[in-house]
C-alpha cells in the first residue's frame, strides 16, 4: 500500500531548525527521526517530557542500528561511525492557550532561527470535552492553538532565511466538517466525527486565508493528509479497528509530511494540499473565500488577547 510513498534523501544543513509538534509518537516520531537523520536540528514539542526523552533515546538507538547495518555492507576502509542525532525536546500543551504561549515565549527567548514549523500534533476524542479556556477540545488542540503558534512564529520564519515552511498535518476527514457559526464551539451539538472534521477543515481554510493575507510571501504554508494511519490516536475507535487491515504504519504516514517539509522541488509552493506524497486537490468547500473570512474573524476574536501589535503587523487583517 505504501510502495509509492517516498521522499528524496537530502542533506540538511545542521543549522536548519525544525519544530515538530507531537514528535514523540506516531507520525511525528518518524518525521523527527528522518529529518534529524538527514542532518536537521529537530525540536520535538510534546506534553509529556518523559515520553519525549524516551522517544529521543529510541530514535538514536534505531538510527545507530540502521546505520551500522548499512556500513557493514561497505569495505572496512570506508566505514564510518554513527553521529549523534540533533534532537531536543520542549514542553507544549495545545489544550491550553496559557501553556501554548509559554512554549512560544520560551522558544522566542532562545533567539535562534526557525526554518520549518511542522504542526503535527492532534487529538480525536469520543465525547464532548471543553478545555480550561472554554473551547471544544479538538477545536482548540487541533486548530486554534496551532493558529496561535503560526501567527507568533511567522516573524521568526520570515527572518530566518530562504525556503522557510509551515507544514500542517491535516486529514481527508475535513470532508466531514463544516463551518457553522452557530455551532462552531459546540453550542448546540457535538459529534466526534464532525467536530474532528471541523478542526481539520479549519486548518485548510486558514492555510488558504493566510496565503492571501500574510504580507511577506516568502514563507510557504501547506497542509498534508498522511493517509489512514494506525496510531495510538486511532486504535481506540471501532472505525479504527475496522480499518486496521487497510491502514498505513507511522513511517508511511510520515512520508508525505517529510516530503512537503524537505523536498527542494517544493520550494515556494504555498497554499497547497498534499496527499500520497504529491500535491492533490481538495473539495471546493475550504476554498470559499467568504467562509475563510468568517472563520478567521472568529479565530482572531478568540486569540486577540494573545496577539500583540508586533505579531499582527505581519498580516493584512
Amino acid at each position: 500500500m505504501g510502495s509509492n510513498l517516498s521522499f528524496p534523501e537530502v542533506e540538511i544543513p545542521p543549522e536548519r531548525t525544525y519544530i515538530i509538534t507531537g514528535g514523540n509518537t506516531g507520525i511525528g516520531y518518524y518525521i523527527a527521526k528522518e529529518i534529524s537523520r538527514m542532518g536537521g536540528h529537530v525540536i520535538i514539542a510534546c506534553r509529556n517530557m518523559n515520553k519525549a526523552e524516551t522517544a529521543i533515546q529510541q530514535m538514536q538507538e534505531e538510527y545507530e542500528k540502521e546505520f551500522k547495518e548499512k556500513q557493514a555492507k561497505l569495505p572496512e576502509t570506508e566505514r564510518m561511525e554513527p553521529r549523534r542525532l540533533n534532537v531536543e525536546k520542549m514542553e507544549l500543551d495545545l489544550a491550553s492557550f496559557e501553556k501554548t504561549m509559554k512554549f512560544i515565549e520560551e522558544f522566542k527567548a532562545r533567539n535562534c532561527p526557525l526554518h520549518v514549523l511542522i504542526l503535527n500534533a492532534g487529538i480525536h476524542v469520543h465525547n464532548k470535552e471543553m478545555t480550561e479556556d472554554g473551547y471544544e477540545m479538538m477545536l482548540q488542540s487541533n486548530y486554534l492553538s496551532n493558529l496561535l503558534i503560526i501567527l507568533h512564529f511567522l516573524p521568526l520564519l520570515q527572518k530566518s532565511g530562504e525556503d522557510c515552511r509551515i507544514v500542517q498535518t491535516t486529514s481527508a476527514g475535513y470532508r466531514f466538517g463544516k463551518l457553522d457559526k452557530n455551532n462552531i464551539n459546540v453550542q448546540q451539538s457535538f459529534s466526534s466525527v464532525t467536530n474532528y472534521g471541523n478542526s481539520k477543515l479549519f486548518q485548510i481554510m486558514s492555510m488558504h486565508w493566510l496565503t492571501r493575507h500574510v504580507k511577506d510571501k516568502s514563507v510557504t504554508i501547506t497542509s498534508c493528509h498522511p493517509g489512514y494511519v494506525k496510531t495510538q490516536m486511532t486504535q481506540g475507535y471501532s472505525f479504527g479497528r475496522a480499518m486496521a487491515a487497510f491502514s498505513r504504519n507511522g513511517y508511511e504516514g510520515a512520508t508525505t509530511i517529510i516530503k512537503a517539509a524537505t523536498d527542494p522541488a517544493y520550494k515556494g509552493e504555498t497554499g497547497v494540499y498534499f496527499s500520497n506524497c504529491k500535491i492533490d486537490s481538495t473539495t471546493s468547500y475550504p476554498k470559499n473565500v467568504e467562509r475563510q473570512d468568517e472563520l478567521m474573524t472568529y479565530s482572531f476574536k478568540v486569540l486577540d488577547k494573545y496577539l500583540s501589535r508586533d505579531v499582527k503587523q505581519y498580516i493584512d487583517i
